[in-house]
């Protein structure tokens, strides 16, 4: 996936004030010096447009409370006037003014400037909007289940997105979905959204039983992620107008829980880790990535080789209105009867970029464990690893989805076998 560079956010313009007298507020009349930017007893915008020193208010129309932009008439708007929060209307003219304080900043601090606080969604002291609350997200549906997206250190928009439920106790049920926008493709930020929210309304629903059992509700499992996958891919399809030579598509990889019994699959190249804590039983990807690199390793390439080459990221299927026509999942099936506890992680490239190999990345997240402390929740877990991704450089969105199990080994039931980790015997 291409890089891109960061967003480049709207700072306020200073003005250059006229000499003479230091110029009275047009809200409140204090005296300020001449080049300041905001009223220092009301916080009144003083950079609002071109005026002489010491001129009426009056002669500059409707006094504009701080920091509150303005637009067009509806309808009309210029993108340079409308953020990820909308449209800001336009104040009505009044004949009195509204002082400063009666507008309640929020909590949080400018993370532009770190100085002021935002106010009619901007910044009191520099006029930056708000970060995208796309950008970073975390979701804790049950204490045993819990991730993290974050659009990372060089994106300009965060093209991951996650879906996640689950159900107390730990291992009764739970759904983990992970989508990766490919980011040559044109709105993919909005077709992983779109997946992984209809992929997650598929699992959500219960599952038949059949004879009763676990390899019985596998086997419907299994059906019930490839109609998440079709659905998925038909949500993509629709979930932006109009045609486009480079229409939006993304990768998938879901997990399902259910009395202990997990089935996991996967398009494209975003993973499903199985983690266990015993060190005599392996640690494996399950599935396998659709990529030339996958490709590679088939052939004997190493994965440091394959993975760092000129087209390691090139997948070979993917979700969307020109995706492959076999978009069966690579599917695999963990029992309870087989091994101890352990994690079963879903991720992005964003992370498994810095830590391919199963192996390693059980240790990463045996260490991480350790930092952030027995007790921590899956989600603070998922927040360390992130933060592990953005250390060493976050050239990705990154998004981390994490189970914490107990009893779970794994078989794998449907699909070709994935490359062997270097040194490692393939698992049957």
């Amino acid at each position: 996936m291409t890089d891109a560079p960061p967003p480049r956010l709207p700072q306020a313009t200073e003005l250059p004030q006229a000499a003479g007298p230091e110029p009275a507020c047009p809200s409140c009349g204090t005296p300020n010096p001449g080049d300041a930017s905001f009223c220092e007893a009301c916080g009144a915008d003083l950079a609002a447009g071109t005026r002489a020193a010491g001129a009426s208010p009056a002669a500059y129309g409707t006094v504009v409370s701080p920091a509150t932009p303005q637009t067009a008439p509806v309808g009309e708007e210029s993108p340079l006037d409308v953020g990820w929060t909308g449209a800001v209307a336009s104040a009505p003219a009044s004949s009195s003014t509204r002082p400063a304080e009666t507008v309640e900043p929020s909590a949080e601090p400018c993370r532009t400037c770190g100085e002021g606080h935002y106010v009619d969604g901007y910044c009191d002291h520099c006029g930056s909007p708000p970060p995208d609350p796309r950008n970073h997200f975390a979701e804790s549906p049950a204490t045993w289940v819990g991730g993290v997206c974050d659009i990372g250190q060089r994106h300009a928009r965060n093209e991951d997105a996650m879906a996640l439920s689950a159900a107390e106790p730990p291992g009764s049920r739970a759904v983990l979905v992970v989508c990766d926008g490919v980011s040559m493709a044109t709105d993919s930020h909005i077709a992983s959204l779109a997946a992984a929210r209809a992929a997650r309304s598929v699992l959500d629903q219960p599952l038949p039983r059949g004879a009763g059992t676990p390899d019985a509700w596998a086997s419907a499992a299994g059906k019930a992620l490839g109609t998440a996958v079709a659905t998925a891919n038909d949500a993509v399809r629709v979930a932006v107008e109009g045609e486009s030579d480079n229409p939006p598509s993304c990768t998938i990889a879901a997990a399902v829980i259910e009395d202990g019994v997990v089935v996991t699959g996967n398009v494209g190249d975003s993973r499903v880790y199985w983690l266990p804590d015993r060190t005599d039983l392996p640690a494996r990807q399950l599935g396998q990535d659709d990529s030339y690199a996958h490709e590679q390793m088939l052939t004997g390439v190493p994965r440091e080789a394959a993975e760092n080459g000129p087209h390691a990221h090139s997948i070979t299927r993917w979700l969307g209105t020109d995706a492959p026509e076999d978009l069966a999942p690579h599917l695999t099936t963990l029992s309870a009867e087989e091994a101890g506890s352990g994690w079963l992680l879903v991720c992005s490239d964003g992370l498994w970029n810095y830590c391919s190999a199963a192996a390693d990345m059980r240790l990463l997240v045996r260490n991480m464990a350790a930092e952030v402390g027995a007790d921590a929740s899956p989600t603070a877990l998922a927040q360390a690893l992130v933060d592990f991704a953005n250390e060493q450089g976050g050239r990705d969105n990154i998004t981390v989805a994490l189970a914490r199990l107990g009893g779970q080994g794994s078989q794998q039931t449907t699909g070709a076998l994935a490359a062997p980790e270097e040194g490692d015997p393939i698992d049957g």
